[in-house]
């Protein structure tokens, strides 16, 4: 059903795409509006219309569009519809400028096609939205949410999602945050233990969570909806949390209901369509463009010490799951076996000779981009850390789990500004770059600190 409502609203924009450009050509070549315009048979008008069509339509899907949304606001519909055929326009205007400079429709049918775009594509999309709505409330359609709290507010939101069914909220149960015990109230409905989450999120199907704790237990809040976030779903939380994770949320809202969404996606849909799309072939190309080098540096690895060309590792990456890194080998076979997992100190005796140069040009992590095309892992973002590691750091550090939140990266901010970490100190010092990334992500920062990773590569500056 649902990707029938996806196919129902593509067709509904399509038809109010194609309707704004012909009326608009109509008017432009057959109201006599315009002196001087020679009529044009509208057949042709409408072939135009029709060749409008997949430009708009791939813009709308390019910023993630057609998703189920049922809580949206009518005033944030209008916004959207706003941004994207305002940003739409500017594209068409600069490309028929490129393409051809001295061409001319005028600058009054350039705004009637503006405004019928932007009414007949609101119109069109509030359809979409009604019938969604209506769907939503026969039950047609369903997401299943899980409610996170046993209290009063737990109960007052479960209430309110079920009075108004067109929201298309399954409450499947509700879930006991540490040291809670449920009540006649809800016992019912009691799904189980906030520990037991990663396996309700599968049990149920959830594609939803709706958080209404009480605010004394903030220390553990990421660890606890980490398999939530990890999976992408929305974590949304009531207002009173506010003072305790200011900063990792922002507002929103369900049918008038203030809520905040928990760790929200910085990242717009095309922009991550894009990051994606730079990850997978920026490491394809480098990988197969670089074979020479790549087969040179392994020969290197094997005639400077004993053991394999490649050193695996287990890392934790999005969401807390678990992935193999692969790198060149850059220590001596066995570095850890009498240690165990430690950090590598920036004058490491158990690093090789050829282990150095690689270490200080990062050549070494070169076979990390088979993990980027696989998708464990980014061109940017936070280092992947060992489990070993994480556990210790979860203690020290609070929200360190804020890391897991997104892919970790090859390289990062913290990377290009600092050195190896050897100290809890250090570790604290990459954590506060690790973090200003996470709130500030975008493409052009991806860009800068991509080109601040080459400058170290060829320089072999700012080590790990």
């Amino acid at each position: 059903m649902r990707k029938f409502l996806v196919f129902l609203s593509v067709a509904i924009d399509s038809m109010a795409v194609f309707l704004a450009m012909f009326i608009a050509g109509s008017i432009r070549f057959h109201s006599g509006i315009f002196h001087g315009a020679s009529p044009i048979p509208p057949l042709i008008i409408a072939s135009g219309s029709v060749l409008s069509v997949p430009l708009w339509i791939s813009l709308f899907l390019v910023t993630g569009i057609y998703r189920m949304r049922w809580d949206l606001g009518w005033a944030d519909e209008m916004s959207l519809v706003f941004k994207q055929i305002t940003g739409g326009m500017v594209l068409i205007s600069l490309i028929a400028f490129l393409v051809s400079p001295g061409v001319s429709v005028g600058r009054w049918i350039f705004f009637i096609y503006y405004g019928l775009l932007m009414l007949l594509v609101f119109v069109g999309r509030a359809v979409s939205r009604l019938i969604e709505r209506r769907l939503a409330k026969k039950g047609v359609i369903r997401r299943n949410a899980l409610v996170i709290g046993l209290g009063k507010k737990a109960e007052e939101l479960v209430s309110f999602v079920e009075a108004n069914r067109s929201l298309g909220y399954r409450i499947v149960g509700f879930v006991a945050p540490p040291g809670e015990y449920p009540g006649e109230s809800v016992a019912e409905r009691f799904a189980g233990e906030i520990s037991e989450l990663e396996t309700l999120i599968e049990k149920y199907e959830v594609e939803e969570i709706l958080v209404t704790i009480a605010s004394n237990f903030h220390d553990d809040i990421l660890t606890l909806l980490l398999p939530a976030t990890g999976r992408g779903l929305k974590v949304k939380v009531v207002p009173d949390l506010f003072d305790v994770i200011a900063g990792h949320v922002h507002s929103t809202q369900i049918l008038g209901q203030p809520l905040m969404e928990l760790l929200p996606q910085r990242l717009k849909s095309w922009e991550r369509l894009i990051k994606t799309v730079m990850d997978f072939s920026i490491s394809l190309t480098v990988l197969v463009a670089g074979m020479p080098l790549w087969i040179l540096v392994a020969l290197l690895v094997v005639l400077d010490s004993r053991g394999p060309v490649f050193y695996t590792q287990t890392r934790v990456g999005k969401g807390g799951r678990h992935f193999r890194i692969v790198k060149f080998r850059s220590m001596v076979q066995d570095a850890e076996s009498g240690s165990g997992a430690v950090w590598a100190g920036k004058n490491d005796p158990r690093v090789t000779r050829v282990g150095s140069l690689l270490r200080k040009t990062r050549i070494d992590e070169i076979p990390q981009l088979l993990n980027i095309v696989s998708g464990h892992m980014s061109l940017v973002g936070p280092r992947p850390e060992r489990p070993e590691i994480i556990s210790q750091l979860r203690e020290v550090f609070p929200f360190y789990n804020k890391r897991l939140t997104i892919k970790p990266g090859l390289t990062g901010w913290a990377q290009v500004k600092l050195e190896y970490d050897s100290t809890l100190e250090d570790v604290s010092e990459k954590l506060k770059y690790d973090f200003f990334y996470i709130e500030n992500q975008s493409l052009f920062l991806d860009v800068e600190i991509l080109l601040r990773t080459v400058k170290v590569v060829l320089t072999g500056a700012g080590a790990h």
